[in-house]
């Protein structure tokens, strides 16, 4: 009975998560060691009654954040189920507000990577750039968003018949700020520093979306900083948004997503609802590429993840596309000496079905496929202060430098 209590409880309070106000929100860590204790966190994720910043898991730590009005029942619950916790961040509006404010104090438009940017900055930012360079880079726009701004694919390399590419979507969380902000420092350095990279840009093309969810991107600057959805309303309900991580074809709604539409995992009522996923889709599969490696760039956990995610078994080729991973971990870690972890979704996390990185694999287009789950391991989270953004962007750029010569090894 004191379960069911409990669980209504949670219900009530979790239909208004949403807020852009996080006064009093904690974030909490816990290491879950038994089955019990898993699927205690478990009850919480499924049913979206906290915000999880890493998934339930047994192999590592599993962060969640619980609003303000949320915590004594948050608290009360892991007592109940023996859930030993730290308080892992206890002043998250403190830290929004001292970045907000160190952005204000900046108060430049022109593109860099000192602070965060919005999407027109990026958006205007990748036409500028990519017009300085016609040799070897060019812009497309492969769709709107639900709200109507232009999604982009920033294409580099020089010409060449038949090779090899990758796709990169970055910023498909729209919380996940130092996605987007390390691949833009990608993009700078390949084509500022072409010179440098000229084995790679002559053996693969690369082909990325630099925010894949721009209208959940923009609303975490407006609104809510750690809103994750899209910004679709969902038929029937208050809530808005639907995960477009959990929204692609293979295996959808299965484990790891909701049908609740106040999920921070709801699926959508069927795949590819969102214009986002599908502007993706159509670009990848009508763009006449010879594909070969996909990689979704998000935060935060500091791992190259495979396929599968939507069950523990692991596929055919894991060997391959962990041996290749291994390699770029590897390149990444020789410049800063941040670790990374490498294995299938389910080795490393919990399942969450319907991502972009099964679908690229499932589908038979990409013979590689990975997550790239980026700084930091939970320091931060979702909040890495900008300082951060160079030495992401120095390390991730020697982990595409790595994936890229190997595949065109191959």
């Amino acid at each position: 009975m004191k379960f069911f209590i409990l669980l209504v409880l949670l219900i009530g309070v979790s239909l208004s998560l949403a807020t852009d106000d996080y006064t009093g929100a904690q974030v909490y860590r816990v290491f879950a060691k038994t089955d019990e204790e898993f699927k205690s966190l478990q009850s919480l994720y499924q049913g979206g009654f906290a915000d999880f910043w890493i998934e339930p898991n047994t192999k590592g730590p599993t962060d969640f954040l619980a609003q303000g009005y949320q915590v004594p029942v948050i608290l009360e619950y892991m007592k109940g189920h023996n859930l030993k916790y730290e308080v892992f961040m206890s002043n998250v509006q403190g830290i929004i507000d001292e970045q907000k404010a160190e952005a204000l104090s900046r108060g430049s438009k022109n593109m860099n990577w000192e602070n965060y940017q919005r999407f027109d900055t990026i958006s205007a930012w990748c036409d500028e750039i990519v017009g300085q360079h016609p040799d070897i880079a060019s812009v497309q726009i492969i769709g709107k968003s639900h709200e109507g701004r232009d999604m982009r694919v920033v294409k580099i390399g020089y010409p060449g018949e038949g090779k090899p590419a990758i796709f990169i979507d970055a910023g498909i969380h729209a919380r996940e700020w130092i996605s987007p902000a390390t691949i833009t420092f990608i993009i700078n350095e390949l084509l500022t520093n072409s010179a440098a990279h000229e084995e790679v840009l002559r053996a693969v093309d690369f082909h990325i979306i630099p925010v894949t969810n721009p209208d959940g991107y923009e609303y975490t600057h407006t609104n809510d900083r750690l809103w994750r959805k899209t910004r679709k309303p969902n038929t029937g309900s208050s809530c808005v948004g639907t995960d477009p991580n959990r929204n692609f074809a293979i295996e959808h709604g299965g484990p790891g997503t909701s049908t609740n539409p106040c999920s921070e995992i709801y699926h959508g009522g069927a795949p590819f609802t969102e214009k986002e996923t599908i502007n993706m889709r159509d670009y990848i599969e009508g763009s006449g590429a010879n594909w070969k490696l996909y990689v979704a760039l998000h935060s935060y956990a500091q791992m190259f993840l495979t396929p599968w995610g939507y069950t523990y078994d692991l596929p055919e080729d894991y060997q391959k596309m962990k041996t290749l991973g291994q390699q770029a971990a590897a390149a990444l870690q020789a410049i800063h000496n941040t670790a990374f972890r490498v294995g299938s979704v389910t080795e490393l996390l919990s399942p969450g079905a319907g991502g972009s990185d099964d679908w690229a694999y499932g589908s038979g287009i990409f013979e590689y496929s990975y997550t790239l789950e980026i700084r930091d391991t939970g320091r931060y989270g979702f909040l890495l202060p900008p300082n951060q953004i160079i030495p992401s962007g120095e390390e991730c750029l020697e982990a595409f430098k790595s994936f890229a010569l190997g595949i065109s090894k191959k």
